[in-house]
């Protein structure tokens, strides 16, 4: 298999890492339409060769419906994320290179609704967020799912975000860019608890 066909059907960035979005929306959005032309190119091909529309190419083509919307309503559900732009990821990479940063979560609440968070730094005493695109009171909300589902997890681990990233910055110069060996194990838990909680 050749590297661009590879690239192309795998994403190289695992959720939670930096890349993974823009990834994950391309193929997202490649793969909505070759199911749009294929539905399109079946139904066309019933059409020219029965020559009326109550034929049996019609029921695989009417069923490539099905994987299209699939596909393009997850593309619609990820596509208001931006990547953190190079300049922000520079200031993040001593805590990205330790294992404490997650990128680019759609944190999905109980009720279906979606928050966007750029990026998550996990450490010993909690987890801080930016998110970007958040109100006052999709941050309030967000806040308290998350820390209601960490907490039934049996995780005490509480997430603050912040919409602005100067107090975001301020905030996390106070951590340090490394996890004692002894919290390892929660700070991974509390990730993989965050990563679940994502689409």
């Amino acid at each position: 298999m050749s590297e661009r066909i590879r690239k192309f059907f795998y994403n190289d960035a695992l959720k939670g890492q930096y890349g993974y979005l823009a990834n994950r929306r391309r193929q997202q959005l490649t793969f909505a339409v070759v199911c749009l032309v294929l539905m399109a190119a079946i139904i066309t091909a019933g059409l020219l060769i029965y020559k009326k529309r109550a034929n049996i190419l019609m029921i695989p083509g009417l069923l490539m419906a099905l994987p299209f919307a699939n596909f393009l309503v997850t593309w619609i559900a990820i596509a208001n994320g931006k990547p953190v732009s190079p300049e922000k990821r520079e200031i993040l990479k001593p805590y990205e290179e330790g294992g404490m940063l997650l990128y680019h979560l759609h944190e999905v609440d109980e009720k279906g609704k979606r928050h966007y968070l750029d990026c998550v730094l996990v450490y010993q005493g909690g987890a801080v967020a930016y998110g970007s695109l958040l109100k006052e009171e999709e941050k309030k909300a967000c806040e308290t799912d998350v820390n209601v589902r960490l907490k039934k997890k049996g995780l005490p681990m509480r997430l603050k975000i912040y919409p602005d990233w100067e107090a975001f910055r301020n905030r996390i110069a106070e951590i340090e860019p490394f996890v004692p060996e002894d919290e390892a194990a929660k700070v991974e838990k509390t990730e993989e608890a965050l990563l679940g909680l994502c689409l």
